[in-house]
């Protein structure tokens, strides 16, 4: 049966993904018959738009696969602009021939959907359409227009393939230079916001290199724009007070060179930066922290490195930006009248620096609060997945789904640390290089997983990965080249039971923010992770015969009646066999109840080792075990009675009193041939084991012999 809907899938799946080729193909065939030729009626016209229908609802699909990324999607899209392109083909020559043939007035749209074919397909597609117009023009010509003058033919296919050259030439080369050019300037954005938001110190700066705009990057630019809205206001409101040629804040980058932060100017002759903090007015405010008031400057003064060419200023004032005691630039102002700045005025500038520090300091809060109320909603939600997760696959799957929210990474994996046998673990691994240490064991190292299980600490201390220097596992598992790696350990009640491990490919993935959250994250999935353990140790407890590993009695009557409803269901043949060691009494009583408990255990061994990977095998009660084998007929089962009883015979257990062999009777039964339900299936072979007794033991009997 299972068969047989997978083969009907595969057929299901096989028409859909054809279903446009057939339509091409079909359309094609059409123009071949001049189906179309002189024809413009309401029949044709049907036709027409069911085609165009198909064509529309192929292309939506292409779109929707053009969204996703996933593995395989690349050969799915090539496929459906292969229909796409096959379809555009012979649907411009179904309208050409509605309207004079080859030779007709609209053949030059066949041009126009070539030079369209070939510059928007993806490669290699393009060449093939272009081959596939001037086949299918030649098939036209050959089946439907002999007529057509063989000079007439060869000219158009010289011109459509000219026209697919040009543009997968030129068009393609252009498309590609605009996108690049795009990607380019993109990347300087994001590259502009990472400085301004180091700049302003607004927490951390996002991370580039994602094409995707994420969460971060868009809370920045806002922060960033609110920020240069609230400083444009002052230094506007300064230079019309004060009625200054340019009132200019400059920052210290990182790099200790000024950027201009903000100004309001008349001039046309500022410069872009970023400029040196030492030199001349500006450099003295900004690098000693001076505050700096010129008089009658003359003309041609280079102190001031905001203008390109030489100052035309007469008076210049500058204040030093001074933030929780630490020098952060300079808030400057000119004027090109000879009127130098009074006392009163450059208070002014002073405390209009006040100004300037609530507004990045009131915007870093609010950025603040903004991360932390993220962080809140995707921790609530983690918390709530993994609350809700009962086994250790549900709960990596939502760590690492969790992880996703928190830090953009390229490689995740969670390990488990078996501290019994000193072995690391990796449970799951996601993302580039994941299929080779999926399931991967390594003794304990000197990796940077090993190290944060012996310390309970995350590793390396600021994110940064070099290969040559760094292992993450160990120098045999091949990952990608990685710049960013973030270890943290899953710790429950003191003791590391794995780790949680995120990587990129960019540097500066993981800033400092994102730690504390992940680790918080982290923490979560261990408990979790404990939690799924223990619930697995108490189903096994609930359902394992602890000496043998055997199902319970309990777990089998479950299992006997689930298997019945399924063998009913499907008419399907269920066969259990019921086992006994002869005189196990007087194995205990002479060799003791530890030897017996070695016979009891040997035996179960047995019978998993020989079952079936569907069968079921369960102690019932001392030394009586059951087997339950789906789709087994009583040949089949008496079969697998025979070798476990011979099995058995074979084993030799040594016992302080010396070597001992014990030998089993089994009964074996059928459904639906001895019994219609599980109690009577369970009686009769339980009948059948006793008639196995009763005829001298180690021996099977069936139905047949009650």
């Amino acid at each position: 049966m299972s068969s047989l809907v997978h083969a009907a899938l595969t057929i299901r799946r096989t028409a859909r993904a054809s279903f446009g080729l057939v339509a091409a193909g079909a359309l094609i065939a059409l123009d071949l018959l001049g189906v179309f030729r002189g024809a413009l009626d309401v029949e044709h016209g049907v036709v027409a738009a069911a085609f165009a229908a198909i064509a529309i609802t192929r292309g939506v699909a292409r779109w929707k696969l053009e969204q996703q990324e996933r593995e395989g999607a690349h050969r799915e899209t090539m496929l459906l602009e292969l229909e796409l392109g096959l379809m555009l083909l012979a649907g411009t020559h179904a309208a050409v021939q509605a309207l004079g043939g080859l030779e007709g007035p609209l053949y030059p749209m066949v041009y126009v959907v070539v030079a369209f074919l070939a510059a928007f397909a993806k490669k290699p597609m393009g060449t093939v359409l272009v081959l596939a117009a001037i086949a299918l023009e030649g098939a036209i010509w050959i089946l439907g227009e002999p007529f057509v003058p063989a000079r007439t033919v060869a000219l158009h296919a010289l011109f459509v393939m000219f026209f697919g050259v040009l543009n997968l030439l030129f068009t393609r080369a252009e498309i590609a230079r605009v996108r690049e050019r795009s990607k380019k300037e993109r990347a300087e954005e994001q590259q502009k916001a990472q400085e301004d938001a180091r700049l302003f110190r607004l927490v951390a700066a996002p991370s580039a290199g994602n094409s995707e705009e994420h969460d971060d990057e868009r809370m920045f630019r806002s922060s960033v724009e609110e920020v240069r809205d609230a400083l444009y206001h002052v230094l506007d409101l300064l230079k019309r007070s004060l009625e200054l040629h340019t009132c200019i804040l400059l920052f210290s980058d990182p790099d200790g060179r000024l950027r201009i932060v903000e100004l309001v100017t008349d001039s046309d002759d500022v410069a872009d930066g970023p400029f040196d903090a030492g030199a001349g007015a500006v450099g003295a405010v900004a690098s000693r922290g001076l505050t700096m008031n010129l008089e009658h400057v003359k003309p041609g003064y280079k102190g001031l490195c905001y203008y390109r060419s030489p100052a035309l200023v007469r008076a210049f004032c500058g204040v030093p930006v001074m933030e929780n005691g630490h020098l952060r630039g300079a808030l400057c102002a000119d004027r090109v009248d000879d009127r130098p700045f009074t006392a009163r005025e450059e208070e002014l500038l002073k405390s209009a620096i006040g100004q300037v520090l609530r507004a990045l300091t009131n915007e870093r809060v609010f950025v603040q609060l903004q991360r932390s109320k993220r962080e809140q909603a995707v921790l609530f939600k983690a918390s709530q997945a993994l609350g809700g997760a009962l086994s250790e696959d549900q709960v990596i799957e939502a760590g690492l789904g969790a992880a996703t929210s928190i830090a953009r990474y390229d490689f995740a994996a969670i390990t488990r640390w078996d501290d019994e046998k000193k072995q690391h673990h990796v449970l799951r691994a996601v993302g580039e290089g994941s299929e080779t240490v999926s399931g991967l064991a390594f003794r304990d190292n000197a990796s940077l997983t090993a190290m944060v299980v012996k310390n309970k600490h995350y590793l390396p201390y600021r994110g940064e990965f070099d290969a040559r220097q760094q292992t993450l596992f160990t120098t045999k598992a091949k990952l990608p080249e990685l710049k960013s790696v973030l270890v943290l350990p899953l710790v429950v009640r003191e003791d590391a039971i794995g780790t949680l491990a995120v990587a990129a490919q960019r540097p500066d993935a993981f800033p400092d923010f994102t730690r504390p959250t992940l680790q918080v994250l982290a923490n979560q999935i261990a408990i979790s992770l404990s939690n799924a353990r223990a619930v697995k140790r108490l189903e096994e407890m609930a359902t394992t015969d602890g000496l043998t590993g055997c199902l319970n009695k309990r777990a089998f009557l479950e299992e006997l009646d689930a298997k019945m409803r399924s063998a009913e269901r499907f008419k399907r043949k269920l066969s259990l066999l019921v086992t006994d060691i002869d005189h196990f009494k007087s194995v205990n009583d002479t060799y003791g109840h530890a030897t017996g408990d070695v016979v009891i255990k040997a035996l179960g061994q047995l019978l998993m080792k020989m079952k079936r990977e569907t069968d079921r095998v369960a102690r019932f009660g001392g030394e009586e075990f059951c087997v339950l084998c789906e789709e087994t007929d009583t040949d089949g089962a008496v079969l697998l009675a025979e070798r476990v009883r011979e099995e058995l015979g074979k084993t030799v257990f040594q016992t302080e009193l010396g070597k001992l062999k014990v030998t089993c009777s089994i009964g074996v039964a059928t459904y639906p041939r001895d019994a219609k339900s599980g109690a009577e299936l369970f009686e009769i072979t339980d009948k059948a084991l006793y008639a196995a007794k009763r005829g001298g033991r180690n021996k099977v009997c069936t139905s047949k012999d009650v």
